[in-house]
């Protein structure tokens, strides 16, 4: 039997039961009611996504329980395949908020899991919002354990590292101890999986809703009594050692720290937060978030240099090397390809196309001659001095000016009350269309009282196709 003090396991589980609500500061709180909104935002429109559609259709097909909602629709099903249907509806857009402690898209697993839990069982919003800091926690944590070479041997952190922090959301819903999450925990060692290789199409989606389902049921499992060899996450054969080269616990246990670059080791002088939720970026361009400081560089550049993309004679993205494996596909085929594609993205900014709607990312503009003009004057220039969040953009002009612009993507909001007010209108726009204006607006209510809900049953089925 091996020393729980010497556990990796048992001390990340330990840590998700010790977190208390009423110690959680307000501002965190803050930002963990942000997170529910925008997840149901991005769940809504993620909703109408095709590989939610022929997801729902082939659980449908299966059947069970018809406990728990799908958001968007009509069915109902058990916990464990909304889990998957709602995670996957989550970041079918991918357009979810983010952690580079991960790194990776931190809310979406876990939030599915929690509310499917959580509507089965009538938890109330406080136990909701509890479970989903811890479990956001857990995720963060178990990121940094193995970073960085996780992420960059191919494996897609937000489906890995969400399948521990769904567990630990579960577990905590379920009420279990120390002990019972750290089963949980081993059990979810087994289940968690996601490649990166799959990025650019709906399978990287699909990976984020089997990690909320893996992390649910192996919090059920546990608390059935189902057995696990201790410490699978620490074990010489267990999930780290086999999915990293690197191992810090220190980096795990210690309180979180400001991410700057998950490329590379998080230094111990970086700056200190209580928790990881604190760290959380939102995103405002529907792309992968590593396109951003890209689209930021080229907005800035349009609005202060009146560069017009008919006036552009070469173009030069200078990103970190790492990016290569993101969001660089050169010439992107279909609409998701595109929101991976730094060249694609940067020519949609220079022509006033609005990267924050989703319908922006479409076959027509996939196709686009000015577009496509614009990517073959475009060049993506590797330079190791740069930080993954960090991107230089150069423009030659016709009339010989050459303009640039850096942008760090890094950086958390420290207005959060500019963040909520971005937030409450992204989570409009994506919910226009989608549910009357009268339910949009009771849905915030809620999720902005969410301590006070004594049952969340209500605020999930807002969401529900018979609520429109």
């Amino acid at each position: 039997m091996e020393n729980k003090k010497e556990n990796i396991t048992f001390e990340l589980a330990s840590l998700a039961v010790s977190i208390r609500l009423e110690s959680i500061p307000p501002h965190v709180l803050g930002i963990a009611r942000q997170a529910v909104l925008d997840w149901l935002g991005v769940s809504i429109a993620g909703a109408d996504e095709s590989i939610t559609d022929k997801l729902v259709e082939f659980m449908v097909s299966e059947g069970g329980h018809p406990r728990c909602t799908l958001i968007g629709n009509l069915d109902r099903l058990p916990a464990s395949a909304a889990a998957s249907i709602n995670g996957t509806a989550s970041h079918a857009l991918d357009y979810d908020d983010v952690n580079f402690s991960v790194p990776g898209h931190a809310s979406a697993p876990v939030l599915a899991a929690a509310l499917a839990l959580g509507e089965e069982i009538h938890a109330s919003g406080a136990r909701l919002l509890e479970a989903f800091i811890a479990g956001y926690e857990i995720s963060c944590r178990v990121g940094q354990l193995i970073a960085p070479n996780h992420y960059s041997s191919g494996f897609h952190a937000t489906a890995t590292m969400g399948c521990f922090g769904a567990a630990a959301a579960a577990s905590r819903l379920l009420g279990l101890d120390a002990d019972a999450t750290s089963r949980a925990l081993g059990i979810a060692s087994t289940r968690a999986a996601g490649l990166k290789a799959a990025f650019g199409s709906s399978c990287k989606a699909l990976q984020v809703g089997e990690a909320a389902r893996s992390g649910l049921v192996a919090a059920m499992l546990a608390q059935k009594g189902v057995d696990v060899p201790e410490d699978m996450i620490g074990h010489r054969l267990g999930f780290a050692r086999t999915h990293s080269s690197d191992w810090a616990e220190l980096c795990a246990l210690r309180s979180p720290r400001y991410v700057a670059d998950f490329a590379v080791k998080t230094t111990d002088e970086a700056p200190v937060y209580d928790y990881h939720l604190e760290t959380n970026l939102f995103k405002y361009h529907n792309s992968c978030y590593e396109t951003h400081s890209a689209i930021e560089s080229a907005l800035y550049l349009a609005r202060t240099e009146n560069v017009e993309a008919s006036n552009v004679v070469a173009l030069d993205i200078h990103v970190n090397p790492h990016c290569d494996d993101i969001c660089n596909i050169a010439c992107p085929l279909t609409p998701l390809q595109a929101k991976f594609s730094l060249k694609h993205t940067v020519a949609m900014a220079l022509l006033g196309k609005n990267t924050a709607d989703p319908s922006a990312f479409n076959d027509e503009n996939v196709a686009d001659p000015q577009i496509l003009a614009l990517q073959e004057l475009t060049q993506v220039i590797f330079d190791p001095g740069l930080r993954v969040p960090e991107t230089i953009v150069r423009i030659k002009l016709r009339d010989g000016r050459e303009v640039e612009r850096k942008h760090d993507s890094s950086r958390p909001e420290n207005d959060l009350n500019a963040q909520k007010k971005r937030l409450t209108n992204k989570f409009r726009a994506l919910c226009e269309g989608h549910l009357p204006l009268s339910i949009i607006e009771e849905i915030e209510r809620n999720v902005f009282e969410l301590e006070s809900l004594v049952n969340i049953c209500e605020l999930v089925r807002l969401t529900a196709r018979t609520a429109r």
